[in-house]
């Protein structure tokens, strides 16, 4: 959880732990506002990582944010949670590449430029980002070293799941050998440098096609 005033972080509170099996952190971030002096009836408008990632905590984290932002009739906003993690891990590299594991033996990638004097995010190719699943492509394990860009900056936050595939795709001096993971600033920071670009009213990232089966 962060809060913005006028851009500048003014209150931020992490927690360890999957939101939806642990809900404590919802009275535990009440406690973080009210320590930081914050109403949330004075919060102007909300914004949620939307994954991809761990769907019932992404939904977790929206229904909560709904929950605030209901009484006074706020808006609610998304980015990619990947597009935070890019941000976040950066280091001064200008490409920043996110693969996650998206079951079904298939891993998820995208890749992000970094404009370090804005904050700003722009996919490989240019365009801005919609932080929906069209951001993303989603590949064989095999096909990973066709997808991702030369050169760029490797990061993930399911790495005790890929560290073997991605050693074998990627060299060591390209990869943060270690799971990663988008902080709540972050997602702030993307929201303030390019409003337009957020998801109003937003729902997680979902890649896979829904599956049914018939009677």
């Amino acid at each position: 959880m962060a809060v913005f005033d006028g851009g500048e972080l003014v209150c931020e509170r992490e927690w360890v732990g999957e939101p939806s099996r642990a809900p404590i952190w919802i009275a535990e971030m009440s406690q973080a506002l009210e320590a930081c002096g914050i109403a949330v009836a004075g919060i102007g408008q909300f914004v949620c990582g939307l994954g991809p990632g761990s769907f019932s905590g992404i939904r977790a984290s929206l229904s909560v944010v709904q929950g605030m932002a209901l009484p006074g009739g706020k808006p609610i906003y998304g980015v990619a949670s990947a597009a935070a993690l890019a941000l976040g891990q950066a280091d001064g590299a200008e490409f920043v590449t996110v693969v996650g594991d998206a079951r079904r033996n298939r891993l998820w990638s995208v890749t992000y430029r970094i404009e370090a004097a804005t904050g700003k995010l722009r996919l490989f190719d240019g365009r801005m980002p919609t932080h929906s699943a069209e951001d993303f492509m989603l590949t064989p394990i095999a096909e990973l070293a066709a997808t991702v860009p030369a050169g760029t900056r490797i990061v993930t936050s399911d790495w005790d799941r890929l560290a073997a595939v991605l050693r074998v795709v990627f060299s060591e001096e390209r990869m943060v050998a270690r799971a990663v993971f988008p902080k709540a600033a972050d997602v702030g920071r993307l929201a303030l440098a390019e409003p337009g670009a957020c998801v109003l009213e937003p729902l997680p990232v979902y890649l896979h096609p829904a599956v049914a089966a018939k009677e």
